[in-house]
């Protein structure tokens, strides 16, 4: 249960599992016994700073009890310790790709799990399936004090960000950000550096992240993709990504950093 040396985070639909409150903490031994009889999957995640992780999953349609709240992804990740970041991740990929692959891609025949291992199996025709996990780069194009923010359809009202985009087959890290930043907003970059990378479970991305110049070309946006785009200086920027623990808010703080 959840004390020194273990804890349990449990999944209900895109929401982890907290006790009621102001101050977020997950469900303590007493909320987890009333849990435990609704778990419809359940999953030794691993170690970390001492601490052994497991993940669970109660069903949608459960009503939970008074003591307990269902708080979205998102929120989650900027609420519990910045050290339980992965395992939060891990746990909600972990989750959906077992929820998600019952039955075999290949022949439909139905799945089974291996233990001690992230693997569902199927019986009739060998197939393995594995927790997937889908590159994507991320990056902050920076012209002199300025840099390009953009504002996507499903963003937020306000909410700016940078451009991004997953890897296609077949391709670099590098071609994929120079193909994306040309198709969002019809841009070229050059000297593109490695930043540093971050799972990010949206729905199951590994994000690469780079800093680039701008070299060439006007801004001409993508509708599909891309609502606005525009460059900002570095102390006048339009909204934040809304999420502290992004990479992308992380791309953003250090190139601010580095202009005062």
């Amino acid at each position: 249960m959840n004390n020194s040396s273990s804890c349990w985070l449990v999944v209900q639909k895109d929401a982890f599992l907290f006790l009621q409150g102001e101050d977020l903490t997950l469900p303590t031994a007493l909320a987890l016994e009333q849990l435990t009889p609704f778990f419809v999957r359940q999953f030794a995640l691993g170690c970390s700073k001492d601490i052994t992780f497991f993940a669970a999953e109660v069903s949608g349609d459960m009503i939970l009890p008074d003591a307990l709240q269902a708080v979205p992804v998102r929120q989650a990740l900027t609420v519990l310790p910045a050290d339980y970041y992965g395992m939060v991740v891990k746990a909600y990929s972990v989750i959906r790709w077992d929820k998600h692959h019952q039955f075999c891609g290949q022949c439909a025949a139905q799945t089974m799990l291996r233990e001690r291992a992230f693997e569902r199996y199927c019986q009739a025709c060998g197939l393995s399936c594995f927790p997937r996990i889908s590159p994507s780069i991320i990056v902050l194009i920076h012209r002199g004090e300025e840099l390009l923010m953009a504002s996507s359809p499903h963003y937020a009202p306000g909410v700016y960000g940078l451009i991004a985009g997953f890897i296609e087959a077949g391709e670099s890290a590098e071609d994929a950000l120079h193909r994306e930043v040309f198709e969002e907003v019809g841009l070229k970059v050059k000297n593109p550096v490695y930043f540093g990378s971050q799972a990010w479970p949206f729905p199951d991305s590994l994000m690469l992240a780079y800093m680039a110049e701008y070299e060439s070309g006007d801004i001409m946006v993508c509708q599909n993709e891309i609502k606005e785009a525009g460059w900002y200086r570095y102390d006048k920027l339009p909204g934040l990504p809304s999420s502290r623990v992004s990479i992308a808010f992380k791309l953003l703080d250090q190139f601010i950093n580095s202009q005062d």
